[in-house]
């Protein structure tokens, strides 16, 4: 009986594999990672992500994010920082080197020339100055989403 279980089971995720690398196959949900080093700044960002209807997971920071980014699928990163200083900028084109597919949205209190200058040569999808209103962050994300599902 056990061995007609696994059989079924592989069956099925057989059926699966296929449904999913046929074109035009349905695609997992569109997920966020929202990384803050701010723990009520990284739990309202993912709060009201999760509220405008999107799957939204949080990072305490860089370590996590790229710890969940290797687990997890994920195909928009909100990130906030005060700036995108150097070490930052470092960071950002180490994460677009290992997961090129993966879109960057930069929350930031400062929009620097260097953080203009990530968002032209297309490290940053976009650079977004706070405060923030939540409607111009959740149309920055629809637009975030739309370019990532496209081939």
């Amino acid at each position: 009986m056990a061995e007609g279980i696994r059989a079924a089971a592989d069956l099925l995720r057989n059926l699966a594999r296929e449904l999913l690398t046929k074109k035009g196959a349905m695609r997992p949900p569109e997920s966020i990672l929202v990384v803050s080093s701010d723990a009520t700044t990284l739990q309202g960002l993912t709060r009201a992500l999760m509220q405008s209807g999107w799957p939204v997971l949080s990072a305490f920071g860089w370590h996590e994010a790229e710890s969940r980014l290797q687990r997890i699928p994920v195909s928009l990163l909100v990130t906030d920082m005060e700036e995108l200083s150097r070490e930052d900028l470092s960071r950002v084109r180490q994460l677009r080197s290992g997961f090129p597919n993966v879109a960057i949205i930069a929350l930031v209190s400062l929009a620097t020339p260097e953080a203009r200058a990530a968002e032209t040569e297309g490290l940053v999808l976009s650079v977004l100055e706070k405060p923030i209103a939540l409607a111009h962050l959740e149309e920055s994300v629809k637009l975030a989403l739309a370019r990532t599902a496209s081939p």
